[in-house]
């Protein structure tokens, strides 16, 4: 209601008084609107049902008095705007009507009622100022409410600090991030929370900011320890106020908590060192297959040639033979670093994880059991919820294991004198997660970086530096995640993460390869290395087949619009034309020619997709990998040359 228009209650058993201090306001101001009670009862009903700016009350009234009427009312708690008017010279009323609650009092005593509107606006004025001041006042208490709610509640810690940097207040997030209370976050000094290494860097910086008078910080990342000891890295941002002195007066800060994302960008990091690694070794590998493939190659004409009696030299090149297949292997780990993708969907069996990290430590009890107790060291094994077998996982069983043991036997290299190695196993929502922990030496921060690095060892050159990085690659392509738990001085753990399989899958068992007949068949070889083309058609004749060959692939096309062939052997990287290009000349020639279309066959040293490549409908019916498995070899030639149908075989070589 504005106060431009006055809506008066007058409280006054007297009419002749009601009427002369009607006319008094009505005189002062044009806008007001009186009405009368004659009681206190009355008064207090037209309170209950209409609002008035001010209420003037007599005290002597029929059924009671001003003061209890003024009690009825509850005047002081509620606020109402009340003039009280006393008999002459009972001022002794006036001062109780004012501890009661009212606004002020007048005493009926000559010229009282010119005195009686000045009043009247002067109670009006204050009690809608103080009203508004309320009001105010209210609205910005539930303003500082909600922003210290906000405050409180953000994920980040926003904190204040002197030009020091002692911390003078703090949020609840302190209690999250750094692991203090607030009060006990008050007492600190932001300094003393980061990291030691980095503390010098990060006090450079903000003392430059401060001679610079610099009114924003912003973007500074390092690392923290919390006050459970723990490391996290977070990002300060911060604004800085100065006197006219350039003295800082205050000190604003949020620190966020970026060890996710900062672990994150490792694990990016760590795929694309991984997948430049791959690129590089994919031309090494191609090369060292081809290099494996010729020595197995004419290890298997010389095998053919030695008479069954000399046992000896075919010991020999079986072990040959053995030392080769083993090259290959490694070749193969190679190329595995880059294979980040995700395997997991697509393996065919489920497997225990139980079963597989019981046999880890079988494959390992001679380092901590045996050979160890030989040397009078104890390693004290301890296994935690590896009762039961309801975790089960899509992956290879010899991959998982194969991470395990080396687990396991870092561990035992970080207690050379002996320890204690706890294993673990519990649920994370669909994953799985095992836990394998020493008390040794433990890792430092500067390493735990380089422990994933392909070739990076701590333990001399008497390691490849390939198993952690192996390992990593393992557990991305099934879909899990390793990570490092370690403190100097203290132990490490290292947890595995991975998703859990609650279907069990049906293993199919591989069919052995068929015994060969002996067939012979009309075969086109097309490679380039005239060494690896040579062992190629000396393996197959000595099979008894009839093969042509050529290390021209334009040549070869040629060949191949001349002459029928029951299978042809194509390498894939060759000038002119490369194997895919091959194999779809031949069957679009077929088709041209209008017969059967003749299997294409390429063999390559390069890791191939299989899964993600649509390979027959380039034209290809098989891949085979260097270096050559013969035996495979000749069962592809009999599946498709065999029962004398006249067939094109194109093999592709690389």
């Amino acid at each position: 209601m504005s106060i431009n228009r006055l809506n008066i209650l007058i409280v006054d058993d007297n009419e002749d008084h009601q009427i002369l201090m009607e006319d008094a306001l009505k005189q002062h101001k044009q806008n007001v609107e009186v009405v009368f009670a004659c009681t206190g009862e009355e008064c207090i009903h037209k309170m209950s049902t209409e609002t008035f700016d001010t209420i003037i009350i007599d005290y002597s009234l029929s059924d009671m008095n001003g003061l209890e009427v003024l009690k009825r009312l509850n005047c002081k708690e509620n606020n109402y705007p009340v003039i009280m008017v006393t008999a002459f010279g009972d001022e002794s009323v006036a001062v109780e009507a004012m501890k009661i609650g009212a606004c002020d009092y007048i005493a009926k005593e000559e010229g009282y009622l010119k005195r009686l509107p000045p009043i009247v606006d002067r109670v009006v004025q204050e009690f809608w100022l103080k009203r508004e001041k309320e009001e105010v006042e209210g609205k910005l208490r539930v303003s500082e409410l909600r922003y210290k709610t906000l405050i409180d509640n953000m994920i980040d810690v926003v904190f204040t600090a002197d030009k020091e940097l002692n911390i003078t207040s703090i949020n609840l997030a302190s209690q999250r991030v750094f692991e203090y209370s607030s009060e006990e976050a008050r007492g600190l000094n932001f300094f003393d929370l980061i990291h030691k290494e980095d503390r010098e860097k990060i006090l450079d910086c903000i003392k430059g900011a401060f001679a610079g008078r610099r009114e924003f910080i912003e973007g500074y990342e390092f690392r923290i320890k919390t006050g459970s000891g723990r490391i996290k890295d977070v990002q300060l941002n911060a604004k800085v106020d100065y006197d006219e002195s350039g003295e800082v007066t205050l000190f604003e800060g949020v620190v966020r908590d970026i060890t996710g994302r900062k672990e994150f960008e490792q694990k990016l990091f760590q795929i694309d060192k991984l997948n430049a690694l791959g690129l590089q070794s994919s031309g090494i590998a191609h090369d060292f297959n081809n290099i494996l493939g010729i020595i197995l190659g004419y290890l298997d004409i010389v095998k053919i040639g030695i008479k069954d009696n000399n046992v000896e030299v075919l010991d020999s090149l079986n072990i040959i033979e053995k030392a080769a297949r083993d090259g290959a292997e490694i070749v193969d780990k190679i190329q595995q670093f880059s294979k980040i993708k995700k395997d997991h969907e697509k393996v065919e069996m489920s497997i225990d994880l139980i079963e597989v990290v019981d046999e880890a430590m079988k494959f390992t009890m001679p380092r901590w059991k045996t050979e160890a107790q030989s040397k009078g060291i104890e390693y004290e094994i301890i296994k935690h919820n590896f009762t039961t077998s309801k975790y089960r996982t899509r992956c290879n069983p010899s991959e998982l294991r194969e991470v395990v043991i080396n687990i396991i036997n870092n561990s035992i290299d970080a207690m050379p004198n002996g320890g204690k190695i706890e294993l673990s196993v519990r649920t994370d929502g669909d994953n799985v997660i095992i836990s394998i922990s020493d008390n040794g030496i433990g890792i430092s921060d500067d390493v735990k970086d380089k422990v994933f690095d392909p070739f990076f060892t701590t333990k001399g050159v008497k390691r490849s530096g390939l198993g952690m990085s192996l390992s990593y690659s393992i557990m991305a392509r099934y879909g899990g995640d390793i990570k490092i738990d370690s403190c100097p001085g203290k132990g490490t753990t290292m947890h595995l993460k991975m998703p859990l399989c609650y279907t069990e899958v049906v293993q199919y068992e591989e069919e052995e390869t068929s015994v060969v007949t002996g067939h012979s068949a009309n075969i086109l070889v097309i490679e380039d290395e005239e060494v690896i083309l040579d062992m190629m058609r000396v393996v197959l004749e000595s099979r008894g087949h009839n093969v042509f060959v050529t290390q021209d692939s334009s040549v070869g096309i040629k060949m191949y619009e001349n002459n029928v062939y029951d299978i042809v052997l194509c390498d894939l990287a060759m000038p002119k034309l490369n194997g895919w290009q091959v194999a779809r000349f031949i069957k679009e020639f077929d088709a041209v020619r209008k017969k059967s279309k003749t299997p294409v066959v390429l063999i390559t040293g390069y890791e191939l997709d299989t899964e993600a490549i649509d390979y027959r409908s380039e034209g290809v019916d098989y891949i085979l990998n260097k270096p050559i498995e013969f035996a495979k070899l000749h069962k592809i030639i009999e599946d498709y040359s065999s029962a004398g149908s006249q067939r094109n075989v194109v093999v592709g070589l690389q």
